[in-house]
């Protein structure tokens, strides 16, 4: 790593600085088989909440009814997302402070509870309380499991192992409304939740039994006040960004959380640079590499869910397709996914980042090309193929870009740079799909909720869905772009090279 790309990063151990940190264990005091099983664990616990955010949303109009209101039923999904977001900045910490299998053991023993606890719930309110412990357990699990595969492979083998487990966090989204949809007609909205309880419970058996605890570990002091300041500051955000469609962007409750939520966040930045033990390190976003690989995954994931947002709701509006049948539509983008996640990943290990996250950009910006041109009467199967083609792309582009990101920066940060990965996806996501929905909005005014009543009306809707995919290209463009800066084969060797000089000198430094 050069100068500029070490930025104000410190890399001094923890331990040196007398705070108690130590390294994380080495690879090759771990058996062969343990990282693949261990890899199996993190999946179950991964599979699980990613497919949460998800699965409900096809099922609000039917817990509405049983619940005798239909408003307010949004907060079931809002209020799991947001809970997830917030709970994501202070993982860093918790996962070197108390270890990566014991937050990932009672992670996955809280989402089980909380799911456990939402399929009993007998009112609306308490439904929304027991989604927020859902979240809140949900939310940590996804970073610390990424951060336990990273640790455990091998440099060289890192971007075929978490391309593997990015399997799950494609098919997550995917599978959720064609799961919602079956339970919630099959049998009934409970067993939206009470699918998590074995799951979870063979999960958390598994964790405890299975799990070792490797990697990097550090007694740093608890930072309340920033992450206190800084959760708050997301969930202005993110709220926001959830109800900006209907509140409207200019609307003072919208201009209030979005000023707050920055001055909070503002704030927590400039707390964190002036504490000895910060507890989210922001001297790594000076890193140009790891900024760099931030912003092709935000620009990415928003051309991501506008296929895997607003195409369901084209279909569902247009077409009068029912939401299993919309569900059932979007396997095709896992299957894509289930492809390169792993292959993307392993040619990261073999040429460099930059040719797969070039080749998957280019490949998202074609299918929302292809999306942004659709009529009325386009065929299904074109409209499938578009979507392998977008699970395609991003296992190209995203899983080759993020382990770059973590590869330069020093393993003490592993944890901290899998949480932000984490939030940017949350973040990127939040704000997209709002300007995207009231884009949508606008264009369509009465037809927003009801079906065309001519051709006409059918062409000018689809014309404003269409131009949510065109969004999508742009952002694929940019992101190619930014790709082009990301390094080459020799510059990755040269910087796997200095990791690994690095930690064989902590190693030497701890002995």
């Amino acid at each position: 790593m050069t100068s500029t790309e070490r930025s104000d990063v410190d890399t001094t151990d923890a331990g040196e600085a007398g705070d108690g940190g130590r390294a994380a264990a080495p690879v090759a005091d771990v058996d062969s088989r343990y990282p693949w099983v261990a890899m199996g664990v993190v999946l179950i616990g991964t599979f699980m909440v990613i497919l949460d955010t998800t699965i409900v949303n096809v099922a609000l109009p039917q817990i509405g009814k049983a619940f005798g209101t239909e408003s307010g039923v949004d907060w079931i999904v809002t209020a799991y997302l947001l809970a997830v977001g917030v709970c994501q900045p202070a993982t860093g910490w918790l996962a070197d402070r108390f270890g990566r299998k014991r937050v990932f053991t009672v992670s996955l023993g809280l989402f089980t509870t909380g799911s456990l606890l939402a399929a009993l719930s007998p009112s609306l309110g308490v439904l929304v309380g027991f989604r927020v412990v859902q979240g809140l357990g949900g939310g940590a699990m996804v970073p610390v499991g990424m951060t336990m595969i990273y640790e455990l492979f091998p440099p060289h083998k890192r971007g075929m192992a978490l391309g593997t487990w990015g399997i799950a966090a494609m098919a997550g989204p995917a599978f959720g409304p064609v799961i919602g949809g079956y339970l919630v007609t099959a049998v009934s909205w409970h067993w939206l939740f009470f699918v998590n309880v074995p799951i979870g419970v063979v999960g958390v058996v598994a964790a405890r039994r299975l799990l070792r605890d490797t990697g990097y570990r550090e007694h740093r002091r608890f930072d309340g006040f920033g992450l206190g300041i800084v959760a708050a500051g997301l969930v202005l955000w993110l709220l926001a960004f959830g109800e900006a469609s209907s509140w409207g962007w200019s609307s003072t409750r919208t201009l209030a959380c979005l000023a707050v939520g920055g001055v909070l966040i503002a704030a927590f930045v400039r707390h964190e640079l002036r504490i000895e033990h910060p507890a989210l390190d922001v001297r790594i976003f000076g890193v140009p590499i790891f900024s760099l690989t931030l912003g092709i995954l935000a620009l990415g994931t928003v051309a991501q869910f506008a296929a895997m947002v607003f195409l369901p709701l084209q279909l569902e509006t247009l077409r009068g397709m029912s939401a299993l049948r919309v569900g059932t539509m979007l396997v095709p983008l896992a299957i894509g996914g289930a492809i390169t996640f792993p292959l993307g990943g392993r040619l990261t290990d073999k040429v460099g980042p930059r040719p797969p996250v070039i080749a998957g950009s280019l490949l998202l910006m074609g299918a929302s090309w292809v999306l942004g041109h659709l009529t009325p009467d386009a065929s299904t199967l074109r409209i499938e193929v578009a979507l392998v083609v977008v699970g395609l792309g991003m296992g190209f582009a995203m899983m080759p870009n993020s382990v770059t990101g973590m590869n330069v920066l020093p393993d003490k940060f592993a944890a901290q740079a899998a949480a932000v990965r984490q939030l940017n996806v949350r973040v990127a996501a939040s704000f997209g799909v709002a300007v995207l929905a009231t884009l949508v909005t606008t264009r369509l005014g009465s037809l927003a909720t009801a079906a065309p009543a001519s051709a006409a009306a059918a062409v000018h809707a689809q014309s404003a869905y269409n131009l949510v995919f065109l969004i999508g290209v742009g952002t694929s463009i940019a992101a190619t772009v930014l790709a082009l800066f990301l390094p080459g084969r020799a510059r990755t060797e040269e910087i796997l090279r200095t990791r690994a000089a690095e930690q064989r000198e902590l190693a030497l430094d701890v002995a």
